[in-house]
């Protein structure tokens, strides 16, 4: 990450639809933070200023402008102008009729909002963890079963961006398919992981990723590494 502006990415990949737009926004500079959320509609500042906690305000404000960021240079003439509030579990939910798909997550460092044209999807979801040691061995110890750990130890014996890329797997499969899970997730198992070309320009590295799920049809989930972080998307079609 350079700087606080919205980053765009435009994924090269088949797997991604035409018009699918990735925008990142470094959460990291609060003075420039503050600037940019002035120039959001005034109904999401109102809902940013609600939010007692710093962390919470920080990621919605931050995800908000990754947003509109994304859907400026889809070419949405008004999409730094529409407001994107919440539904009743906390989703992002555009005011607009025929809005495209949308999917936003963040961290205390960054947030990261997707967005595809509505004929290319049902919906759509993203998930970001920074690269942490600490995180990912909690993710190894609480939540993969000694078949996933198999898994993943294939395709990352340090067990650093692999569990990461695992747990970003499940949290956008999660939003893309609308699953109601336990905490930890582990009702949702990555049945298979394949390392893959990256559909991202400065990915280091990529990953395919199958989650099943109960007697739900088996899921996918395009898994990367770039910038320090790792990042999932999936697509409900």
């Amino acid at each position: 990450m350079t700087g606080p502006l919205p980053r765009i990415i435009r994924p090269v990949s088949p797997a991604f639809p035409a018009g699918f737009i990735l925008a990142e926004y470094d959460a990291r500079h609060a003075k420039r933070l503050a600037l940019d959320e002035a120039t959001l509609p005034a109904d999401e500042r109102a809902l940013a200023e609600s939010f007692r906690s710093t962390p919470r305000r920080t990621g919605f404000t931050a995800g908000r402008l990754a947003l509109h960021g994304a859907l400026v240079a889809g070419g949405d003439s008004e999409g730094a102008t529409r407001s994107v509030l919440r539904d009743e579990r906390g989703r992002p939910q555009p005011s607009w009729s025929a809005a495209p798909r949308i999917s936003i997550a963040h961290t205390r460092a960054r947030a990261i909002a997707a967005v595809a044209p509505i004929d290319s999807c049902v919906a759509i979801g993203i998930d970001v963890e920074e690269v942490d040691e600490a995180r990912a061995h909690a993710i190894v110890r609480m939540s993969l079963s000694p078949d996933e750990l198999a898994r993943v130890q294939a395709i990352d014996e340090a067990l650093l961006h692999g569990p990461l890329a695992l747990w970003c797997a499940r949290e956008s499969c999660v939003k893309a398919h609308a699953l109601e899970v336990g905490w930890f997730g582990t009702a949702l198992v990555a049945t298979r992981i394949e390392v893959c070309d990256a559909a991202i320009d400065d990915a280091t590295h990529a990953w395919n990723i199958e989650i099943s799920f109960e007697s739900h049809a088996p899921m996918w989930a395009h898994a990367w590494h770039a910038r320090n972080a790792i990042f999932a998307v999936a697509m409900r079609r």
